[in-house]
């Protein structure tokens, strides 16, 4: 094959031509390109084994625990009685926690919305093949989601402080109509954060469009975790804040 590759007033051999040349050698086969690199494996088995393994194991720990710790019903409901604090499940605190900050229809209908679509837009936004399926990214990226992290709980915890001892509504009640203190500033703020936590990002990391969107999106599930906490650990009754050893009872 060399020969013929080589030799005078010859047409260079293309791939095509060179495989077909060395599938005619006998007793040997041509080299096949793999697409896995040496530290990957494919989903099935190695992925989906584990997978299974874990649900398993996680549904029998679940099953221990419930035969271990009691959970207990409350008292017979009763229609004419609301409890104070009257709370809604765990999993909508955060939104009940935006309710005693802003406008309902902006804290339980836009702002949700608006997160729903956001995160919906981000495969189109970033569109790179480049670390996909790669935790974080890069190990840049797991700083910039403990950067994320930080800032969005001492923003959160900070901004809900702020609102209970001080209070934007309890300031502007007197003076200012009720869109500036439920709407606009609520909108203003977050928006505001937002665009204050990714200039930081970029300052600091220098990062690209993925990275930046993991801090986002740290940011989004940072704060659905801190408002679920509070509301549900440091909220009593009137829907004040209390410390949870110091919690009254609900009455």
């Amino acid at each position: 094959m060399a020969e013929i590759a080589g030799r005078p007033g010859q047409p260079a051999l293309n791939d095509e031509k060179r495989q077909r040349l060395l599938e005619l050698v006998r007793g040997r086969t041509a080299a096949r390109p793999t697409d896995l690199a040496e530290d990957e494996v494919m989903v099935w088995p190695s992925l989906v084994v584990v997978e299974a393994l874990s649900a398993v194991v996680f549904l029998i720990l679940l099953l221990v625990v419930s035969v271990l710790v009691n959970a207990p019903l409350e008292e017979v409901q009763n229609p004419t009685v609301t409890p104070n604090p009257s709370k809604a499940p765990w999993y909508f605190l955060n939104l009940q926690e935006l309710l005693l900050h802003m406008h309902p229809a902006l804290a339980g209908v836009i702002v949700p919305t608006a997160a729903l679509v956001l995160i919906a837009a981000i495969p189109f936004i970033d569109r790179s093949p480049l670390g996909v399926g790669i935790l974080f990214t890069s190990a840049k990226g797991k700083m910039i989601v403990l950067f994320s992290t930080a800032f969005t709980i001492i923003s959160e915890v900070g901004l809900i402080l702020f609102d209970n001892f001080i209070g934007v509504t309890k300031s502007l009640q007197p003076i200012a109509p009720p869109f500036v203190y439920l709407q606009a500033i609520p909108i203003a703020v977050m928006v505001g954060f937002s665009a204050i936590l990714a200039l930081m990002v970029k300052v600091i990391f220098k990062p690209t469009r993925r990275e930046l969107i993991i801090a986002l999106f740290t940011g989004f599930v940072v704060t659905y975790f801190v408002l679920t906490i509070a509301g549900t650990s440091f909220r009593g009754p009137g829907m004040e804040l209390f410390f949870p050893w110091n919690m009254p009872a609900p009455h």
